[in-house]
């Protein structure tokens, strides 16, 4: 994760485009990793931070089996995140903002809204605040992302509700006993019989709630590889004459490696993806297939970061109006009438109008079988446009709206005795 040369004091944009560029090329790699340069940088971590490296390295290939992994390997040892992670990379940013410091030099340079600025550090500030949210919008979330995918994959649920849902809630099998089956049997394979023998007791039993929910936990202890969002500073920095050496492997297992879960002795490893697709906000999304997919065919389908079935893209693609009756899900089924829009889906729905005031007409359309009915209003602006024209606006309002006057006031925040469409403009 190399940065791309430039000045200090340089304009601060330009800066972090140039870096991004290099950085994202890192992070959207989906060639396979290189295991032994991995395993490398992750022992060469262990001991910059003072611990045996692992004696043992056992490889998955997604974070979804990855998860579950480390949730039965929690089981019998202990995470060490914090110290060979988070501890230790708050001691190498204190020494990275040491040096800056040192620098003390009064040069001045120009920031974006052409104010001038004096001395290295303010420089500094401004390129870590203007790189964190680039590093968001490019591939920062994407591990958060993973995590609720993980999370879908265990209950079945998709849509935004996704990231409210308890585990504990969740009742019945959450995966089959084949998939605890195989993740032991890669485990015992790579481990001695003191580490896997007190988890001998999940072989083939379905995945319940609690494990799940263990696993879950387990995504917060991970490390990220090549979409570790905390390393683009540290390499344009160090680009830039204030490397700390201790940092080094960190960039080596990004080039190389990706998802890694360190315990004491044992470090679980996860392959690259081989599809990794994001919209211009970095939020997961492909319009024609999965979003994310991974080498043991664990996969994501996303629609700008929301998640949705397969059957939810073959929809976007056709756009046939009876899709939208015969989705079950409610928040799917929002996504739908959205992408197909308001005004095309009262003409092609067969939607009717049930009540016509001053306000606007009010259509609604039943959809039976304990599912709420769709209600949109239609309102025509009362002033013209400049070629004499009109605008029609169509909003959807709450099922229980009665009329037109109810459903618009509904839109502004107030009931229909308080609305007075003369006073809004």
């Amino acid at each position: 994760m190399d940065s791309a040369q430039f000045e200090v004091g340089q304009n601060a944009d330009e800066a972090v485009k140039k870096h991004l560029a290099h950085c994202n090329k890192v992070a959207f790699n989906t060639s396979a990793c290189n295991r032994p340069k991995a395993e490398e940088a992750v022992a060469k971590i262990y001991s910059n931070a003072g611990m045996r490296p692992p004696q043992y390295f056992v490889w998955f290939d997604s974070p979804f089996h990855g998860s579950v992994a480390a949730a039965l390997l929690a089981k019998v040892t202990t995470s060490v995140h914090d110290r060979v992670v988070t501890r230790f990379k708050r001691q190498c940013s204190a020494e990275v903002w040491k040096l800056i410091e040192s620098k003390g030099d009064d040069r001045q340079w120009w920031v974006t809204d052409g104010s001038a600025a004096n001395g290295e550090k303010q420089w500094w500030t401004t390129i870590q605040n203007k790189l964190t949210p680039a590093i968001a919008r490019s591939f920062g979330t994407i591990p958060q992302q993973t995590g609720h995918a993980i999370l879908a994959s265990f209950v079945g649920h998709v849509g935004p509700g996704i990231r409210q849902i308890n585990l504990e809630q969740v009742w019945g099998q959450l995966a089959p006993p084949a998939l605890l089956s195989k993740i032991l049997a890669d485990l015992r394979y790579a481990l001695p019989e003191a580490l896997t023998d007190p988890i001998e007791e999940f072989d083939d039993r379905p995945l319940t709630a609690a494990l799940a929910n263990s696993a879950m936990a387990q995504v917060a202890y991970a490390g990220h590889g090549n979409l570790d969002a905390d390393l683009p500073f540290f390499a344009i920095t160090g680009s830039a004459g204030y490397k700390v050496p201790d940092m080094i492997p960190y960039f080596h297992l990004a080039n190389f490696g990706s998802w890694w879960w360190p315990f004491p002795d044992v470090c679980l490893m996860i392959e690259r993806p081989t599809r990794l697709s994001v919209d211009s906000e970095g939020n997961l999304h492909n319009s024609i297939g999965s979003a994310l997919k991974y080498r043991d065919d664990w996969e994501a389908f996303a629609w700008h970061g929301t998640f949705v079935p397969d059957r939810f893209l073959q929809f976007a693609i056709k756009k046939d109006v009876t899709e939208i009756f015969y989705e079950p899900n409610v928040e799917i089924r929002r996504m739908m009438l959205e992408m197909y829009g308001l005004e095309a889906f009262i003409k092609d729905s067969g939607a009717r109008i049930v009540q016509k005031d001053k306000c606007g007409a009010l259509y609604r359309q039943e959809f039976g079988d304990n599912h709420e009915d769709i209600v949109i209003v239609h309102v025509i602006n009362s002033t013209p446009e400049p070629d004499g024209s009109y605008n029609h606006y169509f909003l959807r309002v709450p099922p229980e709206t009665k009329t037109a006057r109810e459903g618009v006031a509904w839109t502004f925040g107030m009931t229909a005795d308080e609305y007075d469409p003369l006073k809004e403009t």
